[in-house]
């Protein structure tokens, strides 16, 4: 069950993870929980350190209110959220904005895929912008 979240008059709400092993070439998920139910407009991940090689993101939604079997629908691509590494270098976002309207409701887990990088060792925050509904 979500934690109630209090009235506010902001339309747009951010939430944050840390993959500590962003950077695993074979890929590592990290999970965090939408806060709201509403639309995700964008997401995405900041290295915590330069990277020398193209990252991916891929992106799913999913709920597992019904079922214990996991049941994620990707709203990203690994291809879609490709960055080169001229764009991966600490602190800079990359970001991506789904192809078509996402909806998640509170409660519900964002999964955030990472693959590429040059090393286990490569951190990065993951985050997604969720506007209210």
């Amino acid at each position: 069950m979500p934690i109630q979240v209090a009235h506010t008059n902001l339309k747009e709400v951010a939430v944050y993870g840390f993959n500590p092993a962003a950077g695993t070439s074979t890929g590592s998920r990290v999970c965090i929980v939408a806060p709201v139910r509403g639309q995700v407009l964008e997401a995405g991940f900041v290295p915590a350190s330069n990277v020398t090689s193209q990252m991916t993101l891929a992106v799913s939604i999913g709920s597992q209110i019904d079922s214990q079997n996991s049941n994620f629908t990707q709203c990203v691509t690994s291809t879609l959220g490709t960055f080169a590494s001229q764009v991966c270098f600490e602190g800079a976002p990359c970001s991506i904005a789904p192809l078509s309207p996402t909806f998640c409701n509170a409660g519900d887990a964002i999964q955030f895929t990472t693959s590429g990088g040059q090393s286990a060792g490569l951190g990065a925050a993951v985050y997604a912008i969720v506007r209210r509904m």
